[in-house]
């Protein structure tokens, strides 16, 4: 079976489209055509593009209402949800919190939903910014930890349109998306290979399993270091050294890895016990690690050869 990678330059890393199966000239434009949605997706979110909705909801006035797109209320929605739900772990306003002085007390986080309100107008939505309380930070939202994986569920959703329903989409080294059986998958067991649990040479837990229909997404400081910033004090994370998550969308695995960087190992076990839909792993040492929701993954992960005597 033919495999086909692409490569395509956005949102400060490199994306890849895997298609196998497919003849070489059409996977390459459903690539391009996926490569164009990541591309209007980035328009939309990049805190750097002053233009971005993104970008003009942050200068909002108190008051103040732009109208958005559905792609920006699905994100912030989901944004806000899994703020609430990791105990503000997570949080797109990391950066307003940050930027006060260190010689004044830190604010308390407060939730998306209490800076602003999305509303439905009847002819679409807007964005409402609320007034500020006192002591409450300022708006500076960054979707770094959020804006990649949901550009991947948007070009999965665009590939269906090309009938392309076998195909991994990759964002850089935090998150990968996989539809489908994978390339020459025969056996019982069908997906795409990825791995999870290996840092710094490393590994723990399963190595690698096989993703069908659903995305991982990996936070760690092995590559940038300390970049991941706890809402809750302001300071670098302190929670693990390295924490994998796997949903069905990947927007929601690339929220949730960067949640349980910050996160203690309880609250991961407390987290998903609620949410069974949730597969994790946190390292909790250079080759000790806990994983949670384990038999979902252990349904998908690729059985192990057996040596030779």
């Amino acid at each position: 079976m033919p495999v086909h990678r692409f490569a395509h330059e956005a949102m400060a890393t490199v994306f890849e489209v895997i298609i196998p199966g497919k003849d070489e000239t059409y996977a390459g434009q459903a690539a391009r055509a996926a490569f164009d949605e990541i591309d209007r997706i980035e328009r939309l979110f990049s805190r750097f593009d002053p233009s971005s909705e993104i970008s003009r909801i942050t200068r909002l006035g108190p008051g103040e209402a732009l109208p958005v797109g559905v792609e920006t209320v699905h994100l912030l929605g989901l944004a806000s949800f899994v703020q609430l739900e990791t105990g503000g772990a997570f949080d797109v306003n990391f950066r307003a919190a940050a930027a006060r002085s260190p010689r004044r007390p830190p604010a308390r986080p407060r939730n998306l939903g209490e800076l602003i309100r999305i509303e439905h107008t009847g002819g679409g939505f807007e964005v409402v910014r609320l007034r500020r309380g006192r002591g409450a930070p300022a708006l500076d939202l960054d979707l770094g930890a959020v804006g990649k994986g949901f550009a991947l569920d948007s070009a999965r959703a665009l590939l269906r349109d090309w009938a392309v329903d076998n195909v991994l989409l990759n964002a850089g080294t935090s998150t990968v998306l996989g539809t489908g059986p994978g390339p020459g998958r025969t056996g019982p067991v069908k997906g795409w290979p990825v791995g999870a649990g290996s840092t710094a040479g490393a590994t723990a837990g399963p190595g690698r399993f096989l993703l069908r229909n659903e995305a991982l997404s990996g936070s760690g400081t092995e590559v940038k270091g300390e970049h991941v910033v706890d809402p809750r004090t302001g300071r670098p994370a302190r929670g693990h050294g390295a924490a994998w998550a796997s949903h069905p969308s990947a927007a929601a695995a690339d929220a949730l890895s960067t949640a349980f960087m910050v996160m203690k190992t309880g609250e991961v076990a407390r987290f998903c016990a609620r949410h069974p839909e949730v597969w994790a792993l946190v390292k909790i040492g250079p080759e000790k690690c806990r994983i949670f929701n384990a038999g979902a993954a252990a349904a998908q992960r690729p059985a192990r050869r057996r040596r030779r005597r």
